[in-house]
């Protein structure tokens, strides 16, 4: 089943989330969906790391993905935040997801029992299952997931995003 890949981009500033979107469409194609800034309710973990006034956005990349294709964006997402740390410390977190019409997989480092792995260290986790017209969380779903506008943002991308690979593909042919 054909999916969409997401990144979440969390950032306290748009200069380098900028750098790190253009870097990640010049590898995983254009960016057909960018959010406006999401309020990000887990900024006080993040802080000691990546500074205060953090906050998300989204972008949805052009074309469908395969289950398979996470595990080396998750890399390519690591390798992207390690170039932009400053003194150690990333700078942007970006995490990558496959969205299809049932699910949200998320890829991380951590394992944990309801994780499988993907690939060496990289593991998939099913953060959102869409039943009765919205995409609910699981027990172990992050709260920003699961509830707020993140939520609604990925219910809203579901039927403008999910059904549109034909017309993405036509488009590429006339190009």
């Amino acid at each position: 089943m054909p999916c969409r890949l997401v990144i979440s981009l969390l950032a306290s500033g748009e200069e380098l989330r900028a750098t790190a979107l253009k870097r990640l469409a010049s590898q995983l194609g254009p960016v057909v969906l960018y959010s406006e800034p999401l309020a990000f309710p887990g900024a006080a973990f993040y802080a000691p790391e990546m500074g205060p006034g953090l906050n998300r956005r989204v972008a949805a990349f052009a074309g469908p993905r395969l289950p398979g294709d996470l595990a080396p964006v998750k890399r390519l997402c690591l390798d992207l935040e390690a170039e932009l740390a400053k003194e150690g410390r990333r700078t942007v977190n970006l995490d990558p997801g496959l969205l299809s019409k049932n699910t949200l997989v998320l890829a991380t480092r951590k394992y944990n029992d309801h994780r499988m792995e993907l690939a060496p260290g990289i593991f998939g986790e099913v953060a959102l299952h869409y039943r009765r017209g919205s995409y609910q969380g699981l027990p172990w779903t992050y709260p920003d997931y699961a509830h707020g506008e993140l939520n609604e943002l990925l219910g809203q991308m579901r039927p403008r995003l999910l059904w549109s690979f034909e017309q993405e593909r036509g488009q590429g042919e006339q190009a």
